[in-house]
């Protein structure tokens, strides 16, 4: 982990106050005061470091966007200044240090990250004119940027025991699995119309094995981050991530008055998702069928996002050919009003820093499936977005058009650099001709091993070259147990070996 570059501020504004009757305690939200200001009723005294508790921090903006953590607390009487240290805690046997230093006031900052343990020290320094001496100890605090989680024990079904004590809220909510735990998932896993973060340990990932009729849904906002998944003995019949089955009537587009082009104007007989869907940072072993889809009924995806990921798939193709790796094609197109409506899509995809593998052969299935071209059927324009960065994508799929039915005007802007596309087919099919792209032919490559290279693919949207991987490497499951999941991915071809998956390169 890198430690992070940071300023504080040092010095603060003194208030200039006279007389005992002008004397009072900071708040947590105010700022502090120099030692002739309050000291006076203190001296010949060793004092104490002050109370840390969660209303001391905030978030503040800094003037080139960024975000810092701000700590206010009380001022000690007779103090001559605070001894501080902040520490980046996901791994708790080895702290990193963020920042560190005195202050004569009463706050100091350290920038803030996404979904990370901190842990703040303030300590108490003494004051020689009065005779007073540095507090014993430092006061510490656990600090948190994640949003409060239940913990499901080690050892549980996961299906079981969200369904037991999930709560209906408008509030996002979290549960969180323990480092390096192991559970089990043998039913659907419902999280409605509830915003919700299901996450593990950001170190130990804990390993969830699903069973064969394992599966998340969801109708709303769905943050998956720090796990491993184990989809060997489930069926293939259900996406790893599926939308709700039985959406709750607040999902449908007339409900969030989301309008479609192509419908006048008026919201189209369909379920809307204007949340993201995001995958951060696990693993998933032996995909047997979809990760994502929309599952039974029609849905407009505004915003699915896969970051920091392996996504390994043993995905022949013998359960369904209508299945694809990430599919807005329902099975039964079913719409809010309880008929059918057959024009769902994804309007926002980005994948990023991810290998996404398949370990077997197939000629039946897309890789990326829409039920149609115009996004404007479902939403109030036409345009979407795909981005595609630093990826490297093996065998999926080495016998099937790479994409189906996915947009082909030039509202849809790709972007697209710096992925290795290994024994993949004509992902011509997904990048439109008529769409907006922004791209660099020799950041990305292709290499055929079943089919020689698509034409378009090599001479439009990739450099052929073969990335020099051992070809058994690429037909491994992964192993939880071994480190990079027991597999080697690295690429050797003059273009490749700086491209794809960072993982590898390292």
């Amino acid at each position: 982990m890198k430690k992070l570059h940071f300023f504080t501020y040092s010095k603060m504004c003194v208030l200039a106050l006279t007389g005992a009757s002008a004397l009072f305690l900071a708040s947590c939200a105010k700022d502090g005061f120099t030692d002739e200001t309050f000291s006076s009723s203190v001296t010949n005294s060793t004092l104490e470091s002050p109370e840390l508790t969660k209303d001391c921090f905030s978030t503040q903006v800094n003037s080139d966007g960024s975000e810092s953590i701000r700590v206010t607390w009380k001022a000690v009487m007779g103090a001559g200044g605070y001894e501080y240290q902040a520490y980046n805690v996901d791994d708790p046997e080895n702290p990193v240090e963020l920042v560190n230093g005195v202050v004569d006031g009463v706050y100091f900052t350290f920038p803030k990250a996404e979904d990370t343990r901190y842990m703040v020290k303030v300590k108490t320094l003494g004051n020689t004119k009065l005779n007073n001496t540095d507090a014993p100890d430092a006061t510490s605090f656990s600090y948190s940027t994640m949003i409060d989680a239940k913990v499901i024990p080690d050892g549980s079904d996961i299906a079981a025991y969200i369904s037991a004590n999930m709560t209906d809220s408008e509030e996002e909510q979290a549960f969180e699995l323990e480092a390096d735990g192991h559970y089990t998932c043998n039913g659907a896993v419902d999280f409605m119309g509830n915003k919700m973060t299901l996450r593990g340990n950001k170190v130990s990932h804990p390993v969830v094995t699903f069973g064969a009729d394992g599966v998340i849904h969801t109708s709303a906002q769905l943050k998956v981050k720090w796990i491993n998944f184990d989809c060997s003995e489930a069926s293939g019949k259900k996406g790893v991530i599926e939308m709700s089955p039985n959406p709750p009537a607040t999902a449908s587009a007339e409900a969030q008055n989301v309008t479609a082009g192509k419908n006048s104007g008026k919201p189209a007989d369909v379920y809307v998702l204007m949340d993201p869907i995001l995958v951060d940072d696990c693993a998933f072993k032996d995909v047997k069928g979809s990760f994502f889809t929309v599952g039974d009924c029609s849905w407009g995806i505004a915003d699915l996002r896969i970051q920091n990921c392996v996504i390994q798939l043993d995905f022949d193709g013998s359960v369904s050919s209508n299945y694809a790796l990430l599919s807005a094609y329902s099975n039964k197109y079913t719409a809010p009003s309880g008929g059918q409506f057959w024009y769902g899509c994804i309007k926002g995809m980005t994948i990023r820093n991810t290998t996404i593998m398949n370990i077997a052969s197939n000629s039946k299935n897309f890789t990326i499936r829409f039920n149609n071209k115009d996004v404007d059927r479902v939403f109030p324009t036409a345009d979407g977005t795909v981005t595609w960065m630093d990826n490297t994508f093996i065998r999926i799929m080495d016998g099937k058009n790479f994409a189906d039915r996915t947009p082909n005007q030039n509202k849809y802007v790709i972007t697209f650099d710096n992925n290795i596309f290994y024994d993949t087919w004509r992902i011509q099919k997904f990048i439109q001709g008529n769409c907006t792209v922004n791209w660099h032919q020799n950041q990305n490559t292709t290499w055929g091993v079943v089919s020689t290279v698509d034409g378009t693919d090599k001479g439009k949207w990739a450099t052929e070259e073969d990335p020099g991987f051992d070809l058994a490497e690429t037909k491994k499951s992964l192993d939880f147990t071994k480190e990079n999941f027991g597999i080697n991915l690295t690429p050797t071809g003059a273009i490749s070996s700086k491209i794809g998956d960072p993982r590898w390169l390292k």
